[in-house]
Formats: structure tokens, C-alpha cells, sequence
């Protein structure tokens, strides 16, 4: 009578402990990480996204997170590449109600690639977008810019992260984004070339 006593006791801690985890509220946080940008001869380009913002309860903050990185052809093992040659830059969209707009861009960040023990590296942008009050109460979503210079030209596009709703305290659900608006759009490399950056 006893086991069956503590197997239910058990049980039941297990269910609560299990319900008690489940309704902890969500993260506030939405990535895409190493989607492929390009890959061509010589040369495979990945980028990853993200975007946060807070949330009340939950550990969060309002940043936007745009990583390049640089891999052998067919993207099989991570490519060393010189401080300078790869590039990154996070682009921060507000859903209109029919278009994806942009709201605030960082600053290119450029670096070198490799592979060291955490993994692959590369050019990596955190940037505090200031959260539903820089373009009004919406969706939001990050464009990470991922380009790698081959030599000659920049190689790369952009990396969508998904979307987020970032709101203040009762404000209803804004109309969500129509499940096809999430590819990337167009984004321009940088303007200058690696070396050309390095001689100024």
C-alpha cells in the first residue's frame, strides 16, 4: 500500500512540477540561425537573425542580433578569412499592415571568420533598437545583413529572423503579418572593399 501511496505522491509532484513549467510565460526572443546566403565557388555565406524586446516576467531586452559567417564551398567546414573581410549589419522592420518598413539600422560591424572551440565566429552586431517606442506598438522583425568579400566583390544577402509583437502593457493584438511576408528583402553590401577600409 505504501509504494502505491508514493508512486501516486510522485506522480502528481511530476504533473505539477510539469504544469507549473509549461505556463511559465514564453521567451521573448525569435532567431534563424545559419541560413545559407550564397554559396558559390570557393565560397559559402551564413547569417543568422534575431530580435528580443521586453517582456514583463521574462528574461529580455530590446536588442537586435544580425552574426556573418564564412564557410568552404557546399558549406561543410568554416573558412578563415582576415580581420575585414566579412560583414554584418542588423535591420530592424515594423509590419504597416500591408509592407514590412524599415525602423532603425546599426552600423556595419566587419571582422574576420573562422572556426575557434565555441564554433564557427564571425562579425557579430547586438543592437539596442529601443523596443515598441522607436516606431510605435507592432510586429518587428530583424534583417541581418551577412556578407563575405570573395576576393572581388561582396557575396551575401539578408537573413529574416521571424516576428515578434512588441507592445506596451494593453494595447489590443495588432493584425498579424500574412504568413508570406517573410522573405528577406533586397540588402545592398557595403560600399567599400576590405582593403580599402584597411588603408584609411
Amino acid at each position: 500500500m505504501s509504494r502505491l501511496s508514493l508512486k501516486a505522491t510522485l506522480c502528481m509532484f511530476v504533473a505539477l512540477l510539469t504544469a507549473a513549467l509549461w505556463t511559465q510565460p514564453a521567451g521573448a526572443y525569435t532567431w534563424a540561425r545559419r541560413v545559407t546566403v550564397y554559396n558559390g565557388t570557393g565560397l559559402c555565406v551564413q547569417g543568422d537573425a534575431g530580435i528580443d524586446h521586453k517582456k514583463p516576467g521574462v528574461m529580455s531586452a530590446n536588442l537586435a542580433y544580425s552574426v556573418a559567417y564564412a564557410l568552404t564551398q557546399g558549406c561543410g567546414t568554416g573558412l578563415t578569412k582576415p580581420d575585414g573581410s566579412a560583414a554584418t549589419r542588423a535591420i530592424v522592420q515594423r509590419w504597416n499592415g500591408s509592407i514590412w518598413v524599415d525602423c532603425r539600422t546599426s552600423a556595419w560591424k566587419f571582422g574576420g571568420t573562422g572556426v575557434n572551440q565555441w564554433g564557427l565566429y564571425g562579425p557579430e552586431q547586438v543592437f539596442d533598437w529601443g523596443g515598441w517606442a522607436s516606431c510605435g506598438p507592432g510586429f518587428y522583425r530583424t534583417v541581418a545583413a551577412a556578407f563575405v568579400w570573395d576576393g572581388s566583390a561582396w557575396q551575401g544577402k539578408g537573413v529574416v529572423s521571424g516576428f515578434e509583437e512588441a507592445t506596451p502593457a494593453g494595447v489590443a493584438p495588432m493584425p498579424k503579418p500574412p504568413s508570406g511576408s517573410v522573405s528577406a528583402p533586397h540588402v545592398q553590401p557595403p560600399s567599400a572593399r576590405p582593403a580599402a577600409r584597411a588603408a584609411r
